[in-house]
């Protein structure tokens, strides 16, 4: 006899490739999804990558003076100002403990050593040498599938994925109650200060493009509170 394919078998064939091209999208979907799931926590840990190299760097870079690494006077003309030098000849402000290798102040007195005020927010040329330094600018995070010599970003492969960085002085002020500080919240750019400085820089960088569901915010504060010396042993 003649070995052939019945109707039968015919048919149940047909209904199973026809459910597989039935499912073939949805797994392309599912994938598509999985993938762009993974370069969106990329680009995250890019930009948490990003933040933290940043608050690596000096508060202002007028805090490096004469290789001391010291307080700023800032001209902040917002009420209480609690943390401005005890006095004009002071180096601590109020409460600051009286001792040596405590943070404090540039000394007045001292010629090389004067009080000095921040530096204007943002690049100052090129030269990045404090936490504002980064502000105001834009990295595309898209790599091209180019010659190596001509390659830019930071290899991502969305259409259009930006991260934006912004530098704001905010409020300083506090009334130190204890019923404030259970019901303290973070100033936000809404808050910013702008007209002088004051002790606390908010830093925020942004993603956005087509890559994302929503625009992403990071915002990191730095304070001005100077740094203390390494305390060592004289033998």
């Amino acid at each position: 006899m003649r070995r052939a394919s019945s109707m039968i078998e015919l048919v149940i064939a047909i209904v199973v490739m026809g459910i597989a091209m039935m499912t073939l999208p949805l797994m392309l979907e599912k994938v598509q999804s999985s993938n762009t799931f993974a370069m969106q926590q990329e680009a995250l840990l890019a930009a948490r990558t990003q933040l933290g190299d940043m608050t690596t760097y000096p508060w202002d870079e007028n805090s490096l003076k004469s290789n001391i690494v010291a307080i700023l006077d800032v001209n902040s003309t917002i009420t209480p100002l609690t943390l401005q030098r005890d006095s004009n000849t002071s180096l601590r402000r109020v409460g600051h403990v009286f001792a040596d290798k405590r943070r404090k102040f540039f000394d007045p007195l001292e010629p090389n050593n004067a009080a000095t005020s921040p530096a204007n927010l943002g690049s100052d040329g090129g030269d990045i040498d404090d936490i504002d330094d980064f502000a105001n600018t834009t990295t595309n995070l898209l790599a091209p599938i180019l010659a190596e010599t001509t390659d830019t970003g930071l290899d991502y492969k969305f259409d259009d994925l930006n991260m934006s960085i912004f530098a704001h002085y905010i409020s300083d002020a506090a009334n130190y109650s204890l019923q404030d500080m259970a019901t303290f919240t973070f100033p936000t750019p809404a808050s910013a200060v702008t007209n002088g400085s004051t002790n606390i820089k908010l830093i925020e960088l942004r993603l956005s493009g087509t890559g994302l569901d929503n625009n992403i915010t990071f915002r990191t504060y730095a304070t001005n509170i100077g740094e203390s010396e390494i305390l060592r042993r004289d033998f």
